[in-house]
């Protein structure tokens, strides 16, 4: 006879019990052709969701949707293309907004709506150079990489307050099909 062990079936009782549940949106203005729509890319504990947009002209737009399911649209100043990637607790979302010559720009929008603009130190500022923020922690701290002038990947980490660390670890490489 096999004994199961009564912890393991508790774990497959409550597994089994948990019906996951799904809700489909679309984010207004979305496109609907191919490789256009919403991309949810982040979610928090709170149940809201950041992420992208793609309009019927292909333009990216950041959106935050909230648990309650009102949806709202953002792009930075100057964008002409608006990556939302993360969302924290308190409802800040780090991303990267590309600008008129092609040059990104990390940013944070706050919960209220506000939204700031930064470039680590050292970015470069030519087409497909500058600042890409990736992730925000619980204090709203950003993490991310930036492409200087000679196309050369480096690390950084904005703190809360807006001071920025760049880096680069050690032995690590530093061209594009290296550092992603």
């Amino acid at each position: 006879m096999k004994i199961v062990d009564p912890c393991l079936w508790f774990i497959f009782a409550a597994v089994a019990a948990a019906q996951p549940s799904f809700t489909n949106f679309d984010v207004p203005g979305a496109g609907t052709g191919a490789t256009q729509g919403t991309l949810g890319l982040a979610i928090n504990a709170g149940g809201t969701i950041a992420g992208n947009s793609i309009d019927s002209i292909n333009v990216y737009h950041g959106f935050v949707r909230a648990a309650s399911g009102t949806i709202t649209t953002f792009d930075p100043p100057g964008s002409i293309a608006t990556y939302a990637f993360s969302i924290n607790t308190p409802g800040a979302i780090g991303g990267y907004f590309s600008d008129t010559d092609r040059i990104a720009h990390g940013f944070v929008r706050a919960a209220s709506g506000a939204i700031t603009t930064f470039d680590a130190s050292g970015a470069g500022t030519g087409a497909d150079q500058g600042t890409v923020a990736r992730i925000i922690n619980m204090a709203g701290a950003i993490a991310g990489y930036y492409i200087d002038a000679s196309t050369v990947y480096h690390g950084f980490v904005r703190d809360p307050t807006g001071a920025i660390t760049t880096f680069d670890a050690p032995g690590a490489g530093t061209r594009g099909d290296q550092a992603l």
